[in-house]
């Protein structure tokens, strides 16, 4: 007995060939496509991130206040002077260093209705005013945090948790103003051009 034939499975079928050509062609260039999106969308977040660090702003906003409060709270206690006047010292540091950083970070409007504080400690402090300066003032805020906390137990974890937040924020700053451009910087203004007509 004969096998049984098959259709479209011959070897020498040049319509089967034809098609799987095709197919192939058109799954290359599928992925093709997908890996340019893919692309063009990591250039987007890349381009919003250095382009509109107001998260990061905000996180940093949020901790300067968080600094001041706990330090306020710790500075409460009566006793702290005492018999931790190195802590109850550092506390009242940590609120200045609050404000510091609420007044770098904080919203340019409301920094305009206090009085212009922003742009008067600018002046005085230009080194706040270059990102670089103001990651390596937050890294030793960050770090003084860490080192000299108040007391044990939650106080402890509390500001080494502030601490080591602000130290990372500072970090996340310097990498975006060094480091920034090697993620898609030159390539985001490139792809708008390439890409202008593309969805």
């Amino acid at each position: 007995m004969a096998a049984p034939v098959v259709y479209g499975q011959g070897q020498n079928d040049p319509a089967a060939d034809l098609q799987r050509q095709m197919a192939t062609a058109a799954a290359q260039t599928g992925a093709r496509a997908a890996a340019e999106r893919g692309r063009a969308g990591v250039y987007e977040v890349t381009a919003y991130i250095q382009e509109n660090p107001a998260s990061l702003k905000t996180m940093c906003f949020c901790i300067g206040l968080l600094l001041m409060i706990f330090s306020i709270v710790t500075l409460i206690n009566p006793f702290a002077v005492l018999f931790m006047p190195r802590h109850y010292l550092a506390n009242i540091y940590n609120i200045m260093f609050g404000v510091i950083i609420c007044i770098c970070d904080g919203k340019e409007s409301w920094m305009r209705n206090c009085g212009d504080v922003q742009a008067k400690l600018f002046q005085k402090a230009f080194i706040l005013a270059n990102p670089a300066g103001r990651a390596m003032f937050y890294i030793y805020v960050g770090t003084m945090t860490m080192l000299l906390v108040p007391g044990d137990g939650l106080w402890m974890i509390i500001y080494i948790i502030l601490g080591s937040a602000l130290c990372l924020l500072a970090l996340t700053m310097l990498f975006m103003q060094y480091c920034g451009h090697l993620c898609g910087g030159r390539n985001y203004g490139h792809m708008n051009t390439q890409n202008s007509g593309q969805v």
